[in-house]
């Protein structure tokens, strides 16, 4: 019934009109306008009453999604149950609600999980054990909203700070302070260390996953509604310098909120920190698989974060066109087409003289300045200042472009043809699109915790990384032997986790003693002499 009167529902840009969602037992309904939301009200309470079942209207919530509209001031009939402004509704474990600050779901979901560690602390008294609670219990309170909203950094922090205080001291208060006893990178790494879950890591992995969705082929079912809303948004973002035959050009950019190119206030904010997390991640593991000649020539230019493209101290064209005017000259040439190195070619493939360049950047500009040119007898664009350093920067680009790929000099390049997008990558012995990459490399991709660089169980026969990784797989697999409490102690041993007296030097100022065997016999309580050479336990050893 509501398919058949599609009128009340709001239109998307490809010109489909949806009137509703539906997910299990959750209907919402979408309305243009408040009378329209009556009237797709009645369609449905016509449709519960002739089926034999009751609508139940105190639990229909309307929400007002125009922020500039007070939900008190509008009039609706009874059939219609306005939210209030400030008030949060649940749907599908979001909140979503009229004039809600700005960080009231992230607030929301930080208090619920700093709350759930004293209920869940006495549960485990292992590593291994409180790690598997934090990833099964704690964590997955966390990722069905990271997916959807952005999480600032601060809160980020915070959630990594109690994941690990818990994991490896056993404390279940914010305010409880302990000592790691084993570095930042060896609690992150899964290989060589304790392989605690790196909170950021995973949430950029999200980001990069909602990026493969958007960029994911079009498959059988058809293209997702919400698809060509995002790419509107990043379409309005670029403003002059987007492309409709290359939508993923903000992919070479940085999404810098005071650029004057770019209209970063445009996108959505979920959006927005894919973009940052996409940029985050280091050019030569986006692009992995060596780009043609062809890719290059296509790629954006003005803003681009690609370093073969770069030169000199400025690095790109746009950091010479710093003043209003010159700004407005260049975005009038990249709306003339002048996007790319190929734009600026001529037809038969030679790069342009300095007088074509600044025509065809010229062209439309109701600012520019023509003269004659007595010598040839026709008008010509007078040049703007900036203008033949521009001309000459990217001259030199161009010509460090053609010699990266070992191509004669003064050779043309005519009918290069339109290219995918470089963010190729090996798997499998073969280079596949970004938007195919499988889930591991994804996580690889996004990992960003800090890398190992020295480990305890260094010696003279385990140096490198893959020995302590090798040497640590033996050492977990021995840990399974003995019940999990004595692995749990062998395994802080072999990574130097003990907190043993010698640790506590700082102490002696006030206690001399702080740092001999608590066993009283006078000697230093290291590691070693804790559990081998100490009068008191050597016996044992004996035994």
């Amino acid at each position: 019934m509501l398919r058949a009167q599609p009128q009340p529902g709001i239109e998307l840009p490809s010109g489909d009109i949806m009137t509703s969602i539906f997910f299990t037992d959750d209907s919402t309904l979408l309305s243009n306008s408040l009378p329209a939301a009556v009237v797709q009200m009645e369609i449905v309470d016509e449709f519960s009453t002739m089926s034999g079942a009751r609508l139940n209207q105190r639990k229909c919530m309307t929400l007002v999604l125009n922020d500039h509209l007070d939900p008190a001031d509008t009039e609706a009939d009874e059939l219609l149950n306005i939210l209030p402004s400030g008030q949060p509704a649940k749907y599908l474990g979001v909140l979503f609600g009229h004039r809600l600050p700005v960080d009231f779901q992230v607030q929301i979901l930080r208090d619920k999980f700093l709350a759930a560690f004293p209920m869940w602390g006495g549960r485990a008294r292992t590593l291994q054990g409180r790690k598997l609670l934090v990833s099964t219990m704690l964590l997955s309170m966390l990722w069905h909203v990271t997916t959807a909203v952005p999480i600032p950094q601060h809160i980020v922090d915070e959630i990594q700070s109690m994941t690990n205080k818990f994991i490896v001291g056993r404390k279940t208060l914010r305010t409880d302070k302990f000592r790691a006893l084993l570095d930042r990178p060896l609690q992150h790494d899964k290989a060589m260390g304790l392989g605690i879950p790196h909170i950021a890591s995973i949430i950029r992995q999200q980001r990069l996953a909602r990026l493969q969705q958007l960029m994911a082929n079009p498959s059988g079912d058809g293209t997702p509604s919400w698809r060509p809303l995002v790419h509107r948004q990043f379409a309005s973002v670029m403003g002059q310098l987007y492309r409709d035959s290359y939508p993923f050009d903000f992919l070479f950019y940085f999404p810098n909120m005071s650029s004057k190119w770019i209209a970063l206030r445009e996108l959505h904010p979920l959006w927005r920190d894919v973009w940052k997390q996409w940029s985050a991640i280091p050019m030569s593991k986006r692009v992995e698989t060596p780009p043609t000649f062809d890719m290059v020539m296509n790629m954006p230019l003005w803003l681009t974060s690609y370093e073969p493209m770069h030169y000199g101290r400025l690095k790109y064209s746009a950091c010479l066109a710093s003043a209003p005017n010159i700004r407005r000259w260049c975005l009038q040439g990249a709306s003339n087409g002048l996007r790319s190195l190929k734009d600026f070619l001529n037809t038969d493939g030679s790069w342009p003289t300095q007088a074509m360049f600044i025509s065809r950047m010229s062209q439309g500009n109701p600012a520019a300045r023509v003269r004659l040119n007595a010598a040839r007898g026709r008008m010509e664009f007078t040049a703007i200042e900036r203008a033949v350093p521009i001309y000459l920067h990217l001259t030199q680009v161009y010509e460090q472009v053609r010699g990266l790929f070992n191509l004669r000099a003064g050779a043309r390049s005519p009918g290069i043809p339109r290219t995918n997008h470089p963010f190729f990558g090996t798997v499998k012995e073969t280079s596949q699109s970004f938007c195919s990459w499988p889930k591991k490399k994804l996580f690889s991709l996004a990992y960003h915790a800090p890398p190992v660089t020295s480990h305890p169980a260094k010696s003279a026969t385990r140096v490198t990384p893959e020995d302590w990784t090798k040497y640590m797989r033996f050492v977990r697999r021995a840990c399974r032997a003995p019940t999990p409490v004595q692995g749990d102690v062998w395994l802080r041993l072999i990574l130097h986790m003990l907190p043993v007296n010698s640790r506590f030097a700082y102490k002696q100022l006030t206690d001399p003693e702080a740092i001999t065997c608590v066993y009283g016999c006078g000697n230093v309580e290291t590691e070693h002499h804790a559990f081998h050479t100490c009068n008191e336990v050597f016996p044992t050893w004996q035994f």
